[in-house]
């Protein structure tokens, strides 16, 4: 997973680089005002991005869940969800489907309707 990971760092431009960067300090914004200590104790949603037991251990990163709340890690473990359930959208930067994803997991299209006031707090931060 690690290579993947850096494959796909490495095969975005400055510029894509530096517009994902954005959205992920948009969600750090919204999801724990940029507090990478963090902890939403009834969810046990920890870190910058307030990731769960699930989303970790489906993003495939070989760590704890608390190592989330160091934003290297974080990130990694965000960046892989994206890789894991929505390439295309992560490849082309589509920071809604990202968002959206993020918000409600992957199956997030069951129920999209639920994440448009998530979508609606990350843009304003973009």
């Amino acid at each position: 997973m690690r290579k993947i990971l850096v494959a796909l760092l490495l095969s975005f431009s400055v510029a894509a680089a530096a517009d994902l960067n954005k959205f992920l300090d948009a969600v750090a914004k919204v999801e724990s005002s940029g507090n990478s200590r963090a902890i939403n104790k009834k969810e046990n949603a920890l870190g910058l991005y307030q990731i769960r037991p699930a989303y970790f251990k489906d993003s495939g990163i070989k760590a704890k869940h608390s190592d989330v709340f160091k934003p290297e890690v974080a990130r990694k473990v965000v960046l892989a969800y994206f890789q894991k359930y929505e390439p295309t959208a992560l490849k082309n930067l589509d920071f809604e489907t990202l968002a959206r994803c993020h918000n409600g997991g992957c199956g997030w299209r069951k129920n999209k309707v639920a994440t448009n006031g998530y979508w609606n707090k990350i843009k304003k931060h973009l």
